[in-house]
């Protein structure tokens, strides 16, 4: 099985119209962005967990808004279904 991770400039989705394989039909605002970005957040939090010498990477949407997210117990209840929020376009 193949899979392909990829990403979509913020500008290339933000007010498209589009549906995926999970999900259902919807215009990508910037709160569903938003949404979907976490997981950035909790995967770059989950990494300085890991690798704690390391200088984290710094997701600019994030700083920017002032965000900061977790790795913990409630992040991955949090991301529970979080394919229903892929961006498809």
């Amino acid at each position: 099985m193949t899979v392909n991770f990829g990403f979509h400039r913020r500008k290339s989705v933000l007010g498209v119209t589009a549906g995926g394989i999970h999900n259902k039909a919807a215009t990508y605002d910037a709160d569903r962005i938003r949404q979907r970005a976490r997981l950035i957040g909790y995967g770059i939090d989950a990494r300085r967990q890991r690798f704690p010498d390391e200088k984290p990477f710094v997701y600019k949407p994030h700083a920017d808004e002032g965000l900061a997210y977790r790795w913990d117990a409630h992040a991955k209840a949090d991301i529970q279904d979080y394919n229903l929020l892929d961006l498809s376009i």
